[in-house]
């Protein structure tokens, strides 16, 4: 029984037969446990308390006038919304064995032998109860949790509409930003009186074309919460390959020390982690530094880590933590060019694959980030 807040209210026992004198015995049995005991005179009774409401445990007495207790336990277990309650039947000491057997051929869980031992009959009706308030506390926590992911999968339709309103509705003027600043550079640069003048100019190209690629990198920050993956074997060492290779030229000394074993994950998103790792790397190095960077890999059990280590300028260790956060820059603007999403882009894409990730570093000394993944099973 649970009420309109999720929270779980008192048990209820049904107590049932024909004979008052039994009613106040088997309730005053039962007075000292925390629960609610309902009485029913008869087994009609007893059914038109059972449609409207449920009960941890019946206490029901077999030989009543009319419908005696195997006929009303015929009907409770037929009827959907009780067939479940657990059924202690209440019965002389000399039934003979078949009705005994009949009893728990038509769906009793236990019986309770006239005259009743107090203790034994609280015991039993104790377990029951526990049993029922347990089974409340599952529907409770698995309700909760039904209203978690629809409240989710209402946020992530928000989500997915904010995200197309901002790529098509805000890239679009930053791209005409950026577009006609670069005609008024190229074309009529010669109806621009000063430098200063054509600066502002290359400032404002510079400036939108930043906030077109920070709304790209929240975008895949938002993506990599909400789209299912598929984890399955991935070759490290061909996506380590692409990565390199999409540096397009950059000036810099990428070593790939192989091999590197295979693991579970998802390419395309491991992918724009080595990505992410060596932009940085090549990125936050001193001025006049040619980038040098170092890939390899080391296996610890069924783990595979994967280490981009780097001769940049390194990181206080108070910062190590804060880095894998969105927003999080050390360095101003101008120094280093960057959305301050990459890291925190890796972070969340190796959480998404069942990954870890994680940077060993110090200033002047260079860094060492590192990921991890189980590795590929042969």
């Amino acid at each position: 029984m649970i009420d309109e807040t999720d929270k779980p209210v008192k048990a209820r026992v049904l107590i049932v037969d024909d004979q008052p004198e039994n009613l106040i015995a088997l309730e005053t049995i039962l007075d000292d446990l925390d629960l609610t005991v309902v009485r029913a005179s008869s087994g009609e009774e007893a059914l038109r308390l059972l449609f409207a409401e449920d009960y941890a445990v019946v206490l029901l007495d077999v030989r009543m006038p009319g419908m005696d207790g195997f006929e009303t336990a015929s009907f409770i277990r037929a009827r959907p919304r009780s067939r479940h309650i657990p059924i202690i039947f209440v019965t002389a000491f000399d039934d003979p064995l078949e009705r005994v057997t009949r009893g728990y051929t038509i769906g009793a869980v236990d019986y309770i032998l006239k005259p009743i031992n107090a203790d034994i009959l609280r015991s039993k009706v104790k377990v029951f109860v526990e049993l029922f308030l347990k089974s409340q506390s599952l529907e409770i926590e698995v309700a909760r949790r039904r209203r978690v992911e629809e409240e989710l999968r209402a946020s992530n339709r928000e989500l997915e509409a904010f995200s197309y309103s901002v790529s098509h509705d805000l890239r679009g003027p930053l791209r005409a930003i950026t577009g006609f600043s670069d005609v008024l550079l190229k074309d009529y640069a010669d109806a621009i009186a000063d430098e200063e003048g054509r600066d502002f100019l290359r400032r404002i190209a510079a400036g939108a074309r930043q906030m077109d690629t920070l709304i790209q990198d929240l975008l895949s920050f938002s993506r990599l919460g909400r789209e299912r993956i598929l984890i399955s074997p991935v070759d490290v060492a061909l996506v380590v390959n692409d990565a390199v290779t999409g540096l397009n030229g950059t000036p810099a000394q990428v070593d790939r020390d192989g091999p590197f074993p295979s693991a579970m994950g998802h390419r395309t998103l491991l992918g724009q982690v080595f990505s992410n790792l060596l932009s940085n790397a090549v990125k936050f190095v001193a001025p006049d530094t040619l980038p040098k960077v170092r890939i390899r890999s080391e296996v610890h059990g069924e783990r595979v880590r994967v280490w981009v280590e780097d001769n940049g300028i390194g990181i206080a260790p108070e910062f190590h933590e804060r880095i894998f956060r969105v927003f999080e820059r050390l360095h101003p603007a101008g120094g280093y060019p960057g959305t301050g999403i990459g890291l925190a882009i890796v972070r969340r894409a190796m959480e998404r694959m069942g990954g870890k990730c994680g940077v060993d570093s110090a200033p002047g000394k260079g860094s060492r980030f590192w990921i991890e993944l189980p590795r590929a099973k042969k």
